[in-house]
């Protein structure tokens, strides 16, 4: 394998190490800073050894700059003479020129979308009216796959060119994934088990081939719990009311659905009222259909109660609003209409919570929306398969502690775990802790005075310093707080909850466009991950508390079943862990390259017990004077 550049410093050391792994059919868990050429390491040592095992690659990612930074590395690989062939994959969403001339598609999310190019393909096969796109896919020719398949595109530039000779780019994507070395995929596409196995079949091969590379890795167990967890809105009970009006369906006993949806709704209400604490948002249902206490209700004991029905017929009215939902989803398909059910959605919703008690699970009700929600609490139900394949290569520059990292995916307890220093010049970068301020929500609750304290801390930091800053707090509720309190005269740019992607971008460029400004953000956010602040446009950042997760019932149930699952672990799992790979993303916003120079600040004392995995932190006597001694200096 020819290597598109020289080797810097511990890149060798790491294909190496990624090499011996692969070799020894092993895992391998990296934390590798920024400037480390953490994909193209990845690449440089997979690459040789897929070739040689007959093996592909699958290299997953959670957002589309990822993806095409991964192409970006590929292009070079093939530039050095290397013969590669790589696809990149998104969504419909992203790829389908179709919905462009049809305004039901685009409205569409994933799940619609899907069911009406299902619809339009079988259209174009018996040759009516379908996808004009796809029609040209129907008997494609040797010569087109090997023509597409001859260049590495990023997603934005295959489906650019697909769509200006008349091709679907989706669907032709779909037929160059047999012949492709390397597929880079969004998350979903991989650890969703479903769509996984589209994906192999699409691949033409078994997962014991695939060499899985999983790029920002420290996403990951968020990813999975989340994906593996369900919620059902009151608003999508009410919107499921609309439409049995509207369709006049009726339930198997003869009653209109919307009698058995304002039972659920009454069922929430009553349980709300019962197990959510005052001044709390969400409340701990009991895990058993019928409590072990039998005061105590349950979703189903409300719906026996309220609607005095028995388990059986609960289940099969669920079953019939689900069955309903399909049947109105195929007449507005029939239409050309969005296939969408919100009968359907609260008929699956409910056969999914009524069939399953899992122990990786809790079930919550909530406010704010009145909701049901089943949370995951173990990202192994998502990653469990990763022992199947023929090698996984976790990589981040925030993993640490490595250990914890490898448990909470499910990693074989042998896998191979690496942390690489950074290779920018260590005088460039000062990170330092003040221990006479904190955020700890009790001594924040017990003594006002912690918070006047800390926001003076902040002022005198940003006022005595006059390039630019960014605040990255430990929620919104934080920062919102503290800018209403601080008395700054810098401009101020501040990230809010909800804030779409375009405001958000624009934001950024203005505060780098200025100087002396201020950034605010939060922990775990954009702003704190994934972007990019060269130069001088950020020269310090204030990593304001350590942001430990907000306490309540969904925080100590993960708590408790970390215990269980890693022998007494609970706190350092699911409460530090998190909280220091937040610090570290925020942290890593400052030093993006070897000519950066920058300070980084954490304004709470808590911060010594991660002076182990935050390299060269060290306590602050008199933060002003450090400040002044670096920049100077």
């Amino acid at each position: 394998m020819k290597l598109p550049y020289t080797l810097r410093r511990n890149q060798q050391e790491i294909i190496d190490t990624i090499k011996k792994g692969l070799c020894s059919k092993n895992h391998l868990v990296i934390e590798a800073p920024t400037g480390s050429g953490k994909t193209f390491t990845s690449l440089a040592s997979a690459l040789p050894f897929a070739l040689v095992n007959d093996c592909r690659i699958i290299y997953c990612v959670r957002t589309n700059s990822q993806q095409e930074q991964v192409i970006r590395e590929l292009k070079e690989f093939k530039k050095s003479g290397n013969n590669i062939s790589a696809v990149a994959i998104q969504g419909r969403q992203s790829m389908c020129p179709q919905q462009k001339d049809d305004s039901e598609l685009a409205k569409s999310n994933w799940s619609e979308k899907s069911k009406i190019c299902k619809s339009l393909k079988m259209q174009s096969k018996m040759g009516e009216a379908g996808c004009p796109y796809y029609r040209k896919l129907l008997r494609p020719t040797k010569k087109l796959l090997e023509t597409w398949s001859s260049e590495i595109y990023n997603a934005e530039e295959f489906t650019s060119n697909a769509e200006k000779e008349g091709l679907c780019p989706y669907e032709l994507n779909k037929l160059l994934l047999k012949k492709a070395q390397v597929v880079i995929v969004p998350y979903v596409y991989f650890f969703e088990d479903f769509i996984r196995k589209y994906l192999l079949g699409w691949m033409d091969s078994s997962i014991d081939k695939i060499v899985t590379i999983v790029d920002e890795a420290h996403n990951l167990p968020d990813w999975s719990r989340d994906a593996a967890s369900d919620y059902l809105s009151l608003d999508t009970l009410r919107s499921a009311s609309k439409e049995s009006e509207k369709f006049g369906l009726l339930l198997g006993d003869g009653s209109p659905p919307s009698f058995f949806l304002d039972l659920v709704e009454s069922a929430l209400k009553s349980l709300s009222e019962y197990h959510i604490p005052e001044e709390e948002e969400e409340g701990l249902l009991p895990s058993h259909i019928v409590s072990l206490d039998s005061e105590v209700p349950t979703f189903e004991t409300e719906m026996m109660s309220l609607g005095k029905m028995t388990l059986y017929r609960l289940k099969q009215q669920s079953s019939d609003l689900s069955k309903m939902g399909q049947l109105i989803r195929q007449t507005l398909l029939e239409k050309g209409k969005r296939p969408r059910s919100y009968l359907g959605s609260v008929g699956d919703f409910l056969c999914r919570w009524l069939d399953s008690i899992e122990s990786h699970s809790i079930r919550l009700v909530g406010k704010k929306p009145l909701r049901l929600e089943k949370v995951c609490l173990d990202p192994r139900v998502m990653t469990g398969f990763l022992d199947e394949t023929a090698g996984v290569i976790m990589m981040s520059g925030t993993l640490s502690p490595l250990d914890m990292f490898r448990d909470l995916v499910g990693l074989k307890p042998e896998s191979i775990l690496e942390r690489y220093d950074s290779i920018f010049p260590k005088e460039n970068r000062l990170v330092r802790y003040v221990n006479d301020v904190t955020t700890s929500y009790r001594e924040l609750n017990n003594n006002p005075k912690v918070w006047i304290q800390l926001v003076d801390k902040l002022e005198s930091i940003i006022n005595k310093f006059s390039g630019n800053i960014a605040l990255f707090f430990p929620s919104y509720k934080t920062l919102e707080s503290a800018l209403n309190e601080l008395k700054l005269s810098k401009p101020i740019y501040k990230e809010y909850s909800g804030m779409n992607q375009e405001e958000l971008m624009n934001t950024v460029e203005s505060f780098k466009s200025d100087s002396g400004s201020v950034l605010a953000g939060v922990m775990g956010g954009r702003l704190a991950e994934g972007i990019d602040y060269p130069d001088t446009s950020l020269e310090m950042a204030i990593i304001v508390g350590v942001p430990y997760p907000s306490p309540g019932v969904r925080q100590e149930a993960l708590q408790h079943y970390f215990d269980v699952c890693f022998n007494g672990k609970g706190w350092e799992y699911a409460v530090e862990s998190p909280a220091l790979r937040k610090m570290l993303q925020a942290a890593g916003r400052v030093i993006r390259s070897e000519n950066d120079k920058g300070m980084i600040i954490i304004t709470d004392g808590r911060a010594g017990k991660f002076s182990e995995n935050i390299p060269d932190l060290e306590l602050s006597n008199d933060i002003i004077h450090d400040i002044g001694n670096f920049f100077e200096a």
